[in-house]
């Protein structure tokens, strides 16, 4: 049973895209399951005091710091969150669920490090699994929340919810204004005052915010030669957007060609793009949560 319209477009559309894609099924199962999970935290961080995570900032977007939550509840949460890893998780992520479930010291410092924005490698190596299985649990775990609270901070701010996207010196920032994360998607619109508007897509909080439309959020390249685009039959709407300059890419969503597409379920499940991008050699800015 849905709590909330935000999870329950998303399961809708999980659901379409797994009869329109047959062979992205169980990778679609699995993130369905994800979002089971995660639907109660996200209800449950928007009514609560943890809105104390979120630091105002005058005249400007407010930032979230993450490390501020609560530190009792989120170490109550976070090991219920593991141990209930869905059947349909890849062996290998049910096996990183029991290694980490065996340590709770481990736990504790995997999640710290992510709330403050660190690496996982060194307690991937002192586990002996792998770093990218490793993160997708306090990834998964603290993403609903900081939506959460990003969503809370957008509404009492005077800047709309995907915000205005400026620095203190007025460029467009690269990185997520509420909590600093990177990108893991673009999103095309149009809107009245703008015919074909990009907003970066975050990869923490999925909060978005305006960015020039031909601007790597890598390396700042601008050149239209530099900045090509390749579109696939089964993925019309999804752009790769490859920067000849860094070698990087993301995807971008757009919403003209497929209004009902929902930008974070359509960036993971086009998995295909990120092969087809690895073959030619690039990097994918930010992973998704299923470390694709």
């Amino acid at each position: 049973m849905s709590l909330h319209p935000v999870w329950t477009r998303r399961r809708q559309r999980v659901e379409r895209l797994r009869r329109e894609h047959p062979h992205a099924d169980e990778l679609l199962e699995f993130y369905g399951d994800v979002l089971a999970l995660q639907e109660p935290l996200y209800v449950k961080a928007l009514g609560s005091r943890w809105l104390g995570a979120v630091e105002a900032a005058e005249g400007g977007t407010p930032r979230l710091r993450l490390t501020r939550l609560p530190e009792r509840p989120r170490e109550r949460a976070f090991p219920r969150f593991v141990r209930a890893v869905p059947a349909s998780a890849t062996d290998l992520l049910q096996a990183t669920a029991g290694r980490l479930a065996s340590e709770p010291a481990a736990m504790s410092e995997l999640l710290r490090a992510v709330l403050g924005g660190g690496t996982v490698a060194a307690i991937a190596a002192s586990l002996d699994c792998g770093a990218a299985a490793l993160e997708f649990f306090p990834r998964a775990f603290v993403q609903p929340i900081a939506e959460a609270l990003a969503t809370g901070a957008a509404h009492a701010a005077v800047d709309e919810p995907t915000g205005d996207g400026l620095s203190e010196d007025g460029e467009a920032r690269a990185a997520c204004p509420y909590c600093g994360a990177a990108p893991i998607a673009a999103v095309l619109r149009d809107e009245p005052e703008a015919r074909g508007r990009r907003t970066l897509l975050c990869s923490l909080c999925l909060a978005e915010w305006a960015f020039p439309r031909l601007r790597c959020p890598a390396c700042g390249e601008e050149r239209p030669d530099r900045r090509p685009h390749h579109v696939s039959e089964s993925w019309p709407h999804v752009r790769l957007e490859e920067c000849g300059s860094c070698r990087t890419y993301v995807k971008a969503i757009d919403l003209r060609e497929a209004g009902l597409a929902v930008p974070v379920v359509d960036e993971l499940a086009s998995v295909e793009l990120d092969l087809w991008a690895a073959e030619q050699g690039l990097s994918k800015l930010r992973t998704n949560l299923l470390g694709l």
